[in-house]
């Protein structure tokens, strides 16, 4: 009997033990999940964004400290259990509330950024933009949403100001009267101005994203392609080429470049022409006003250089003045003869007073002229001849038997005056002259 008793109590102590360790352990894992359940409590609290947790059925029930300085709340303050975020009518009408929706249903997913509007009447985010990251997170047959808004301003206001700045640039690309476009590396259209649609006449569409020989055929194509290589290879370039704009010729002075990266790697090129149309045509039109100016000009000398003035029916003067050339006794040559069809005359005057010296040729010249014009039935003049002439003309034999030589213009006048008396020439400024 006494032996049962002690077993029996053995069992009991060996019982209360178990026990008593078994308590020790419940409290120690209790004290762990006490402390695990502060730590993840702190690092809530603590995180550097902003992060609210919301029951399936759209209570809020727990806010960190970031997001309710995003609220505008004190320390003290929270909307922990007294905000429903499905039913707020700010968070319905930023479209919050259907974000929160969404996730309730299962879906984890990135929203794109938005202007946070707070939840409470003293919200302090007006300006403030978020991206919220929602997570459904199932604790036992409970669904919560995590959700964590990113505050995202910074890149927002900046991707705003990007969009600003490349409005500002593509105006003033749109409106400048250059034809502008850059191409990237594989040639392919990726910024047409306004100008430049205008001139290919077509839509900005049908262009981005295209190649030179998808718009202008091959030939062509391989021209425009080689200056971008030259300019992508070498660096900026200067080309003045004839092109077809709209079926018309037109010139443009163009400037290639290329765009790098901010590698340093170029990575387009960019060109900008300007359309020089009208200042070549004005180029042409001077130059062709020029070559007219200098063809009256040189017809205008020449008739100065060898005037051929009528002083009587049948009479003609031609005062030499200057020095001569071959050239220049050929136009005498022509003026004579071209002079005696026209004016019928009989008597041709050649006065050399104003010509201090001529060479061998030219003097071989005024006697082939005497010859001709005897040819076509008129005599010939020579009139103030000068020693230095006279020598030269005895110098290379010339035959002077065609000539009547004076050695005055007034008196050379005279003689053909009086000839032109028994030829029944009339003196020009003297008609009765004739009759008597």
């Amino acid at each position: 009997m006494h032996r049962e008793v002690r077993t029996e109590n053995e069992s009991l102590r060996r019982r209360i033990a178990d026990l008593e360790q078994a308590l020790v352990e419940r409290d120690a894992l209790a004290r762990a999940a006490e402390s695990r359940a502060t730590l993840y409590q702190r690092v809530l609290e603590e995180l550097p964004v902003a992060v609210a947790v919301i029951r399936a059925d759209g209570l809020i029930v727990e806010v960190n400290r970031k997001q309710r300085e995003v609220l505008g709340l004190g320390p003290s303050e929270t909307i922990a259990g007294k905000v429903n975020a499905l039913e707020d009518p700010r968070s319905v009408a930023s479209g919050y509330a259907e974000l929160i929706a969404r996730a309730v249903r299962g879906e984890a997913f990135r929203a794109p950024p938005q202007r946070y509007e707070g939840l409470e009447e003293n919200s302090s985010v007006d300006g403030i933009y978020t991206q919220p990251l929602l997570q459904p997170v199932d604790v036992g047959a409970e669904r919560y949403v995590a959700a964590v808004n990113l505050d995202v301003t910074e890149q927002v206001n900046a991707q705003k100001k990007l969009e600003e700045t490349s409005t500002f640039y593509e105006g003033i690309i749109d409106n400048a009267p250059f034809y502008i476009y850059v191409k990237d590396k594989d040639g392919r259209y990726v910024v047409v101005n306004d100008f430049f649609v205008k001139g290919l006449g077509a839509p900005k569409s049908a262009l981005l994203g295209k190649t030179d020989l998808e718009l202008f055929g091959e030939a062509d194509a391989e021209k425009y392609s080689a200056y971008d290589r030259l300019a992508l290879e070498t660096g900026t370039i200067h080309r003045e080429d004839p092109v077809m704009i709209l079926d018309e010729q037109r010139y443009t002075l163009t400037t290639k470049f290329p765009l790098k990266d901010t590698a340093g790697r170029n990575q387009a090129v960019c060109s900008i022409s300007l359309d020089i149309t009208s200042r070549k045509r004005a180029e042409a039109e001077a130059q062709r006003l020029q070559e007219e100016v200098i063809r009256v000009q040189g017809e205008t000398l020449r008739a100065l250089s060898t005037p051929l003035l009528p002083i009587a029916d049948g009479v003609v003067v031609m005062p030499l003045i200057g020095t001569f050339s071959a050239e220049r006794a050929q136009q005498v040559l022509e003026t004579l003869l071209e002079g005696v069809v026209a004016h019928h005359a009989t008597m041709v005057i050649i006065d050399v007073t104003g010509v201090p010296l001529i060479d061998t040729h030219v003097a071989n010249g005024l006697v082939q002229a005497a010859q001709a014009v005897r040819l076509l039935g008129a005599q010939t003049i020579l009139t103030g001849i000068q020693p230095a002439i006279a020598r030269t003309l005895v110098d290379i034999g010339a035959e002077l038997g065609g000539f009547v030589t004076r050695s005055t213009l007034q008196s050379g006048i005279a003689h053909a005056l009086g000839k032109g008396t028994a030829f029944g020439v009339r003196a020009a400024r003297d008609p009765s002259r004739a009759r008597r």
